[in-house]
């Protein structure tokens, strides 16, 4: 099954995704720092899931990638990502895990209502239909090739 990775980084084809890169970066001085309520919701999902659900990956140590190359794009295409890569990756070991993105959207609500969406996170509970589902593997994914370069809008 094909798989797709968004990623900072030129890769090249056969190499093997890092896991843990999100985990270590978020954790940073200077990121808590400046993203400190992101920061507080990684602790708390990760709390919940080494409490409730200690069998599922980590989402700070594990790769994300994408079941659908449309949702990837999306993704790519949100936040100023457009000067990522899109990758076509191949699953070589371990179990993906689908989860729902979109109750990581929980900025700005009460402790209680990041706990409960971190529950259903965990669960896999989505929306019907759902365009916002994202993949976490505590394994390996080896790069298959370049599906996306960055965005040379600003170069024209």
């Amino acid at each position: 099954m094909k798989f797709y990775h968004v990623s900072h980084r030129k890769l090249r084809e056969g190499t093997i995704l890092t896991i843990g890169v999100y985990g270590e970066r978020i954790r940073r001085h200077d990121f808590v720092k400046d993203y400190y309520s992101t920061y507080i919701k990684e602790e708390i999902f990760e709390s919940i899931r080494s409490l409730n659900y200690p069998a599922l990956p980590s989402r700070l140590n594990c790769v994300f990638l994408f079941a659908e190359l449309a949702t990837a794009k999306a993704f790519y295409g949100n936040k100023g990502r457009y000067n990522d890569y899109v990758y076509e990756v191949e699953i070589e070991e371990g179990e993906p895990l689908t989860v729902e993105m979109d109750l990581l959207c929980c900025d700005g609500v009460s402790y209680q209502e990041i706990c409960n969406c971190a529950h259903k996170y965990w669960e896999q509970i989505r929306h019907p239909n759902s365009s916002t589902l994202e993949v976490l593997l505590a394994g390996k994914a080896k790069v298959k090739k370049m599906v996306l370069a960055p965005s040379n809008i600003w170069d024209l």
